[in-house]
């Protein structure tokens, strides 16, 4: 009874989340190269460590993996994951509903933002004022 009712919550919200709006880590989905252990040398030249990220996707959510500093603009091919797969289906269910609610809450509240701006209009000044 509860994985029907959470597999009906995780389709309400992925459909939700398709909408146009961009897709973006609910988390920093990135580390810098000298906040994690140990240096990862790659093939690319001039050599750097790899970047550590993390990956939101259904397959693999809050998964780490490292891969070529460059690999945004062709860089080597190098790639690997860093954190093991969630293996429990309610840890894994779990996660991406916890993302989704962070997705809508950041839609929720760039639409309010949206919808305040005209309110912070400054008033013109008076000019009959001493």
């Amino acid at each position: 009874m509860a994985s029907s009712s959470s597999s009906s919550s995780r389709s309400h919200y992925s459909a939700s989340r398709v909408q146009g709006a961009p897709v973006r880590s609910p988390i920093r989905y990135r580390q810098g190269p000298l906040d994690y252990e140990p240096y990862d040398p790659f093939e690319c030249r001039p050599p750097k460590k790899a970047a550590m990220w993390i990956s939101w996707s259904d397959e693999n959510p809050r998964r780490r993996y490292r891969s070529c500093y460059y690999s945004r603009r062709g860089g080597c091919q190098y790639f690997i994951w860093h954190d093991d797969p969630i293996d429990d289906p309610f840890l894994k269910q779990l996660v991406l509903d916890l993302r989704d609610q962070v997705w809508l809450l950041e839609r929720l509240n760039s639409n309010l933002h949206d919808a305040n701006e005209p309110l912070h209009v400054q008033p013109a000044a008076d000019s009959s004022s001493p």
